[in-house]
């Protein structure tokens, strides 16, 4: 089975890592967070609504770059700057997962890899298409 590093569009890490990983239906994130390339303080919103908003967005984005979508996944490690954060994480997490019984396991603990970045996530999927690409 190959490895595969996924990258995204607009995003990145600040150290030489890809946004993701996948070996073979089983795709692992990095942190995803809401702001723009690397961690800089001046491209994150300062809203936490807004950064959970951008940070679910790319997940999605980058399932579906591999065929997959937000009904792949398996797990959700969240952190979050401070419990403020909780309210408006568990109002996004609702809307996109409405069903109580098709929710994907989420984990959520205090306290980000950078004071401006106030909700980041790591994501495990397993996705059965192969995002069209051979094998």
């Amino acid at each position: 089975m190959d490895r595969r590093s996924i990258h995204l569009d607009g995003f990145s890490h600040e150290n030489p890592v890809p946004a993701a990983c996948r070996v073979g239906d089983v795709l692992v994130t990095g942190a995803i967070h809401g702001g723009g390339r690397g961690s800089a303080a001046e491209d994150f919103p300062d809203d936490a609504g807004e950064q959970a908003r951008v940070m679910f967005g790319r997940v999605a984005s980058l399932l579906a770059s591999e065929g997959g979508s937000l009904d792949d996944v398996a797990k959700f490690s969240v952190r979050i700057a401070d419990r403020g954060v909780r309210d408006e994480l568990n109002r996004q997490w609702l809307d996109l997962f409405p069903d109580p019984g098709s929710r994907p396991a989420r984990q959520v603990t205090v306290g980000t890899t950078q004071p401006h970045i106030l909700v980041q996530c790591e994501v495990l999927a397993v996705l059965t298409t192969d995002g069209g690409r051979d094998a």
